[in-house]
């Protein structure tokens, strides 16, 4: 337990404590869990939770999350968007997505461009809601990252816990 509030890192729990701490994330930020709202990622060999777009969108709609501008520019072939945006207590923010636009043509810069969108109206749903963690996005474009998904399925998750019961 020591392991994961101070370094973060979900790898010293045993499968039963980590569905509970994912339960718990789950039912403090309002998200059902049957949707995988959270994947796990191992990086710099620490095993934590990285949101997923199923999670964004809950968020954006539990908390009233709305993006009120998205800025684009290009810098040293880096497209970047800034989105400004705010919550349903007045709160507001603003976070960047970026991609390297690098040689890309047609339908793959028009891909990267709404990716750089997607990835900074993701942040700011995420910071907004008070999450400083990566979400998948950001998680495709680290080397060598290991992902793996929560046995989440038709309201079952892992060793066939009903998360009603919970």
């Amino acid at each position: 337990l020591e392991a994961l509030l101070v370094q973060g890192d979900l790898s010293k729990l045993n499968t039963t404590e980590k569905l509970e701490y994912y339960l718990n994330v789950c039912e403090s930020l309002g998200l059902n869990p049957t949707t995988t709202p959270f994947c796990y990622i191992r990086l710099n060999n620490k095993l934590t939770l990285y949101a997923t777009k199923s999670c964004t969108d809950q968020l954006r709609r539990i908390y009233g999350v709305s993006v009120t501008s998205c800025v684009a520019s290009l810098v040293e072939g880096i497209y970047c968007i800034v989105a400004t945006g705010s919550d349903k207590t007045g709160r507001t923010d603003t976070e960047m997505g970026a991609v390297a636009m690098g040689k890309l043509q047609g339908e793959a810069k028009a891909n990267a461009m709404m990716k750089a969108q997607t990835k900074a109206k993701r942040r700011l749903t995420l910071s907004l809601c008070g999450l400083g963690m990566l979400d998948e996005t950001e998680v495709e474009t680290i080397p060598n990252a290991v992902t793996t998904k929560p046995e989440v399925a038709h309201g079952v998750i892992e060793h066939n816990v009903d998360v009603s019961e919970l």
